[in-house]
Protein backbone atom coordinates (compact mmCIF):
# COMPACT_ATOMS: atom_id res chain seq x y z
CA UNK A 1 0.00 0.00 0.00
CA UNK A 2 2.32 2.33 0.84
CA UNK A 3 4.15 1.93 -2.47
CA UNK A 4 1.61 2.65 -4.12
CA UNK A 5 0.66 5.52 -2.24
CA UNK A 6 4.03 7.10 -2.85
CA UNK A 7 3.72 6.51 -6.38
CA UNK A 8 0.46 7.95 -6.70
CA UNK A 9 1.65 11.03 -4.38
CA UNK A 10 4.71 11.66 -6.71
CA UNK A 11 2.79 11.00 -10.05
CA UNK A 12 0.19 13.50 -9.27
CA UNK A 13 2.62 16.11 -7.81
CA UNK A 14 4.94 15.91 -10.57
CA UNK A 15 2.21 16.02 -13.45
CA UNK A 16 0.33 18.99 -11.54
CA UNK A 17 3.62 21.00 -11.78
CA UNK A 18 4.29 20.00 -15.41
CA UNK A 19 0.84 21.14 -15.93
CA UNK A 20 1.60 24.51 -14.31
CA UNK A 21 5.26 24.91 -15.89
CA UNK A 22 3.54 23.89 -19.36
CA UNK A 23 0.90 26.60 -18.64
CA UNK A 24 3.49 29.14 -17.57
CA UNK A 25 5.47 28.41 -20.40
CA UNK A 26 2.56 29.39 -22.85
CA UNK A 27 1.90 32.72 -21.30
CA UNK A 28 5.13 33.63 -21.86
CA UNK A 29 5.29 32.60 -25.37
CA UNK A 30 2.38 34.29 -26.21
CA UNK A 31 4.03 37.64 -24.37
CA UNK A 32 6.99 37.11 -26.12
CA UNK A 33 9.65 37.01 -23.32
CA UNK A 34 11.40 34.19 -21.67
CA UNK A 35 12.56 32.33 -18.90
CA UNK A 36 12.13 33.82 -15.40
CA UNK A 37 12.42 37.51 -16.77
CA UNK A 38 9.26 36.77 -18.36
CA UNK A 39 8.34 34.88 -15.18
CA UNK A 40 8.86 37.95 -13.28
CA UNK A 41 7.17 40.26 -15.69
CA UNK A 42 3.53 38.22 -15.65
CA UNK A 43 3.74 37.66 -11.68
CA UNK A 44 6.21 40.06 -9.89
CA UNK A 45 8.59 39.47 -6.91
CA UNK A 46 5.48 38.31 -4.85
CA UNK A 47 4.12 36.14 -7.37
CA UNK A 48 7.05 34.44 -7.83
CA UNK A 49 7.75 33.42 -4.30
CA UNK A 50 3.84 32.47 -3.68
CA UNK A 51 4.96 30.26 -6.76
CA UNK A 52 7.73 29.01 -4.51
CA UNK A 53 5.88 27.79 -1.77
CA UNK A 54 2.94 26.97 -3.23
CA UNK A 55 3.02 22.99 -2.00
CA UNK A 56 2.85 24.53 1.62
CA UNK A 57 -0.46 24.03 1.23
CA UNK A 58 -0.87 21.08 -0.57
CA UNK A 59 -1.77 18.00 1.33
CA UNK A 60 -2.25 14.17 0.45
CA UNK A 61 -5.63 13.73 2.67
CA UNK A 62 -6.34 10.16 2.32
CA UNK A 63 -2.81 9.00 0.43
CA UNK A 64 -1.04 10.30 3.78
CA UNK A 65 -2.62 7.93 5.79
CA UNK A 66 0.60 7.20 8.18
CA UNK A 67 0.13 9.91 9.82
CA UNK A 68 -3.75 9.78 10.40
CA UNK A 69 -3.33 6.79 11.24
CA UNK A 70 -0.98 7.72 13.84
CA UNK A 71 -3.33 9.86 15.59
CA UNK A 72 -6.48 7.77 15.17
CA UNK A 73 -4.70 4.69 16.76
CA UNK A 74 -3.04 7.22 20.06
CA UNK A 75 -6.78 7.64 20.38
CA UNK A 76 -8.48 4.27 19.64
CA UNK A 77 -6.14 2.23 20.82
CA UNK A 78 -4.33 3.39 23.22
CA UNK A 79 -7.18 5.14 24.75
CA UNK A 80 -4.80 8.88 24.82
CA UNK A 81 -7.89 11.35 24.07
CA UNK A 82 -6.40 15.07 24.59
CA UNK A 83 -8.42 18.17 23.82
CA UNK A 84 -6.89 18.41 20.24
CA UNK A 85 -8.58 16.11 19.22
CA UNK A 86 -11.68 17.73 18.53
CA UNK A 87 -9.71 19.81 16.11
CA UNK A 88 -8.44 17.30 14.72
CA UNK A 89 -11.74 14.81 13.82
CA UNK A 90 -12.49 17.50 11.06
CA UNK A 91 -9.26 16.82 9.57
CA UNK A 92 -9.90 13.03 10.27
CA UNK A 93 -13.15 13.16 8.07
CA UNK A 94 -11.49 15.52 5.24
CA UNK A 95 -8.76 12.23 5.21
CA UNK A 96 -11.01 9.84 4.76
CA UNK A 97 -12.99 11.76 2.44
CA UNK A 98 -11.02 12.53 0.16
CA UNK A 99 -7.46 12.31 -1.43
CA UNK A 100 -4.80 15.30 -2.67
CA UNK A 101 -6.19 18.55 -1.57
CA UNK A 102 -4.98 22.14 -2.01
CA UNK A 103 -5.88 24.58 1.11
CA UNK A 104 -6.28 28.07 0.80
CA UNK A 105 -7.77 31.28 2.83
CA UNK A 106 -9.69 31.96 0.28
CA UNK A 107 -10.13 28.68 -1.50
CA UNK A 108 -10.20 24.59 -1.44
CA UNK A 109 -9.15 22.47 -4.04
CA UNK A 110 -10.07 18.72 -3.77
CA UNK A 111 -9.19 15.32 -5.84
CA UNK A 112 -11.55 12.94 -5.61
CA UNK A 113 -10.76 9.32 -5.57
CA UNK A 114 -9.56 7.74 -8.97
CA UNK A 115 -12.27 5.36 -10.50
CA UNK A 116 -9.35 3.10 -11.81
CA UNK A 117 -6.62 2.13 -9.36
CA UNK A 118 -4.39 -1.20 -11.07
CA UNK A 119 -1.23 -2.23 -9.41
CA UNK A 120 1.26 -4.96 -9.56
CA UNK A 121 1.87 -8.00 -7.58
CA UNK A 122 3.87 -6.37 -5.02
CA UNK A 123 1.46 -3.05 -4.98
CA UNK A 124 3.00 -0.70 -7.32
CA UNK A 125 0.99 1.44 -9.78
CA UNK A 126 0.96 -0.63 -13.05
CA UNK A 127 -1.17 -1.52 -15.62
CA UNK A 128 -0.32 -3.25 -19.39
CA UNK A 129 -3.02 -2.32 -21.17
CA UNK A 130 -4.57 1.35 -19.86
CA UNK A 131 -4.12 3.79 -17.24
CA UNK A 132 -2.48 2.75 -13.49
CA UNK A 133 -4.79 5.73 -12.29
CA UNK A 134 -7.84 7.44 -14.40
CA UNK A 135 -10.08 10.10 -12.27
CA UNK A 136 -13.58 10.58 -13.51
CA UNK A 137 -12.90 13.53 -15.60
CA UNK A 138 -10.54 11.24 -17.50
CA UNK A 139 -7.19 12.59 -16.32
CA UNK A 140 -4.95 9.46 -16.18
CA UNK A 141 -1.51 8.27 -15.24
CA UNK A 142 0.55 6.10 -16.92
CA UNK A 143 2.59 3.54 -15.02
CA UNK A 144 4.81 -0.20 -15.61
CA UNK A 145 5.94 -1.57 -12.39
CA UNK A 146 6.28 1.64 -10.39
CA UNK A 147 7.49 3.65 -13.07
CA UNK A 148 5.58 6.87 -14.41
CA UNK A 149 5.68 6.46 -18.40
CA UNK A 150 4.05 8.02 -21.24
CA UNK A 151 0.55 7.17 -22.15
CA UNK A 152 1.53 6.69 -25.76
CA UNK A 153 3.78 3.67 -24.32
CA UNK A 154 1.15 1.90 -23.45
CA UNK A 155 -1.95 3.53 -25.29
CA UNK A 156 -0.30 3.54 -28.33
CA UNK A 157 2.46 0.53 -28.97
CA UNK A 158 2.61 0.41 -32.23
CA UNK A 159 4.47 3.18 -32.34
CA UNK A 160 6.63 2.54 -29.57
CA UNK A 161 10.33 0.73 -31.27
CA UNK A 162 13.47 -0.13 -30.16
CA UNK A 163 14.95 3.12 -31.09
CA UNK A 164 12.75 4.99 -29.00
CA UNK A 165 13.26 3.09 -25.88
CA UNK A 166 17.39 2.79 -26.48
CA UNK A 167 17.89 6.29 -26.36
CA UNK A 168 14.84 7.89 -24.07
CA UNK A 169 17.00 9.90 -21.32
CA UNK A 170 15.73 8.62 -17.88
CA UNK A 171 16.97 4.82 -17.28
CA UNK A 172 13.92 4.35 -15.29
CA UNK A 173 11.38 5.07 -17.89
CA UNK A 174 14.31 3.02 -20.38
CA UNK A 175 13.62 0.10 -18.81
CA UNK A 176 10.14 -0.22 -18.78
CA UNK A 177 10.03 0.67 -22.00
CA UNK A 178 12.70 -2.18 -23.22
CA UNK A 179 9.96 -4.45 -20.87
CA UNK A 180 6.95 -3.16 -22.66
CA UNK A 181 8.66 -3.95 -26.16
CA UNK A 182 9.76 -6.93 -24.86
CA UNK A 183 13.39 -8.16 -24.35
CA UNK A 184 13.81 -10.45 -27.20
CA UNK A 185 13.07 -7.86 -29.18
CA UNK A 186 15.02 -5.31 -27.71
CA UNK A 187 18.16 -8.17 -28.21
CA UNK A 188 17.30 -8.45 -31.64
CA UNK A 189 18.36 -4.88 -32.16
CA UNK A 190 21.66 -5.02 -30.56
CA UNK A 191 24.57 -6.93 -30.89
CA UNK A 192 24.58 -9.75 -28.05
CA UNK A 193 27.74 -11.54 -27.22
CA UNK A 194 26.81 -15.16 -26.21
CA UNK A 195 28.26 -16.13 -22.95
CA UNK A 196 27.14 -19.78 -22.86
CA UNK A 197 24.56 -21.63 -24.72
CA UNK A 198 23.02 -24.57 -23.27
CA UNK A 199 21.96 -27.82 -25.58
CA UNK A 200 18.58 -27.65 -24.63
CA UNK A 201 16.58 -24.51 -26.06
CA UNK A 202 14.53 -24.30 -23.49
CA UNK A 203 16.96 -23.95 -20.81
CA UNK A 204 18.06 -21.37 -22.91
CA UNK A 205 20.93 -18.85 -24.10
CA UNK A 206 22.99 -16.59 -21.67
CA UNK A 207 24.05 -13.23 -23.88
CA UNK A 208 25.41 -10.01 -22.94
CA UNK A 209 24.61 -6.45 -24.21
CA UNK A 210 25.66 -2.81 -23.65
CA UNK A 211 22.93 -0.63 -22.91
CA UNK A 212 22.96 2.80 -23.16
CA UNK A 213 24.09 4.13 -20.04
CA UNK A 214 23.11 0.81 -18.22
CA UNK A 215 26.24 -0.93 -18.88
CA UNK A 216 26.79 -4.63 -19.32
CA UNK A 217 23.55 -6.14 -19.05
CA UNK A 218 22.58 -10.02 -19.50
CA UNK A 219 19.75 -11.77 -20.31
CA UNK A 220 18.68 -15.47 -20.72
CA UNK A 221 17.08 -16.12 -24.23
CA UNK A 222 14.76 -19.33 -24.18
CA UNK A 223 11.96 -21.10 -26.40
CA UNK A 224 8.90 -21.73 -23.92
CA UNK A 225 6.87 -24.91 -24.81
CA UNK A 226 4.99 -23.40 -26.76
CA UNK A 227 7.89 -22.79 -29.31
CA UNK A 228 7.40 -18.51 -28.25
CA UNK A 229 10.99 -16.73 -27.38
CA UNK A 230 11.25 -15.06 -24.87
CA UNK A 231 14.46 -12.73 -22.91
CA UNK A 232 14.59 -12.38 -19.15
CA UNK A 233 17.08 -10.11 -17.38
CA UNK A 234 19.54 -11.86 -15.12
CA UNK A 235 21.95 -10.78 -12.43
CA UNK A 236 25.70 -9.79 -13.98
CA UNK A 237 27.21 -12.41 -11.72
CA UNK A 238 25.57 -15.36 -13.78
CA UNK A 239 27.89 -17.36 -16.00
CA UNK A 240 25.84 -19.90 -17.22
CA UNK A 241 22.65 -20.38 -19.22
CA UNK A 242 21.51 -23.37 -16.50
CA UNK A 243 22.52 -21.14 -14.01
CA UNK A 244 20.53 -17.97 -15.33
CA UNK A 245 17.44 -20.73 -15.58
CA UNK A 246 18.22 -21.91 -12.24
CA UNK A 247 18.09 -18.09 -10.96
CA UNK A 248 14.63 -17.67 -12.44
CA UNK A 249 13.08 -19.99 -10.40
CA UNK A 250 14.91 -18.70 -6.98
CA UNK A 251 17.15 -21.87 -7.35
CA UNK A 252 20.98 -22.93 -6.92
CA UNK A 253 22.27 -23.97 -9.94
CA UNK A 254 22.80 -28.29 -8.12
CA UNK A 255 19.40 -27.83 -6.84
CA UNK A 256 17.81 -27.25 -10.50
CA UNK A 257 16.97 -30.43 -12.74
CA UNK A 258 15.97 -30.18 -16.38
CA UNK A 259 12.46 -31.30 -16.50
CA UNK A 260 11.67 -34.00 -19.59
CA UNK A 261 8.60 -32.34 -20.25
CA UNK A 262 7.71 -28.81 -20.18
CA UNK A 263 3.58 -27.22 -21.32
Amino acid sequence: LNATLRATDSATYNATLRATLRATLRATDSAGLGGSLACYAIAGQTGLEAANKWSSVYQGGAYWAGYECYLSAARDILGLRLPEHEKYSAWERCAIAAPFRVMHEKFCIVSDFPEVLRVDDQNRPHCEDGPSHRWRDGWSLYHWHGVEIPAEWIEDKANLTPQIALKWENVEQRRAACEILGWERILSELKAKVIDEDEDPQVGTLVEVNLPDAGKERFLRVVCGTGRKFALPVPRTVNSALQAQAWTWGLETNEFSKPEIRT
